[in-house]
C-alpha cells in the first residue's frame, strides 16, 4: 500500500500543479475546498469507536447521487484492514457484508441521506487515543480511485 501511497501523492501533486497553471491558483484553492467539504460531510465526525474486534464508524452519505462501488478497502493507521474483516451495512436492522464479497454484480450502495455502518476489524486500536482512517473506494463507473481519510478521536463502545 505504500507505494500505491507514494504513486497517488504524486499523481495528486502533478494534477494540482497542472490545473494551478492551466486555471489559476483561485481554481486550485476552489477544488481543495470543495474536496475538504466533501469528505467532512461523509464522515460522521466523532463516530469513531472501540469495538470487541477493532473499530467502528459511521459514513454519513451526504444527499448526493447514489454511488455504487465494487471495491472498498481500509487502513487504520497505515494497518490494512483485511477484507474479510472489513464489514458494512446501510444501517442498523440490516445485514452485514464483508469487502470480500463486492464486485461490479454486487456493489456497495452508498445512499443519499442513509448512513452506513462500518466495522474495522482486526486491528488495534491506537494507545493515544486518535486514529487516521483511510478508506479507498473503486466505483462501478467511474475508473480513478475515490478515497476519504479522516483523522478522530477514537471513542469508547457504542452501548
Amino acid at each position: 500500500m505504500r507505494e500505491h501511497r507514494i504513486s497517488s501523492l504524486l499523481s495528486l501533486v502533478r494534477q494540482g500543479i497542472a490545473l494551478e497553471v492551466g486555471f489559476g491558483t483561485r481554481s486550485l484553492e476552489a477544488l481543495v475546498d470543495l474536496a475538504e467539504t466533501v469528505e467532512q460531510s461523509v464522515y460522521a465526525v466523532g463516530s469513531l469507536v472501540r469495538t470487541e474486534t477493532g473499530l467502528a464508524c459511521l459514513l454519513a452519505n451526504p444527499p448526493l447521487r447514489v454511488g455504487a462501488f465494487r471495491a472498498l478497502r481500509a487502513s487504520v493507521n497505515a494497518q490494512v484492514v483485511a477484507p474479510e474483516r472489513l464489514r458494512f451495512r446501510p444501517g442498523p436492522g440490516t445485514a452485514w457484508r464483508t469487502a470480500a464479497t463486492l464486485g461490479p454484480e454486487r456493489p456497495l450502495l452508498l445512499e443519499p441521506g442513509r448512513a452506513t455502518e462500518l466495522d474495522l476489524g482486526g486491528v488495534e486500536p491506537p494507545p493515544s487515543g486518535r486514529a487516521r482512517v483511510r478508506l479507498e473506494l473503486e466505483s462501478v463507473a467511474i475508473p480513478p480511485l475515490v478515497w476519504v481519510e479522516f483523522d478522530d478521536e477514537v471513542g469508547p463502545p457504542r452501548g
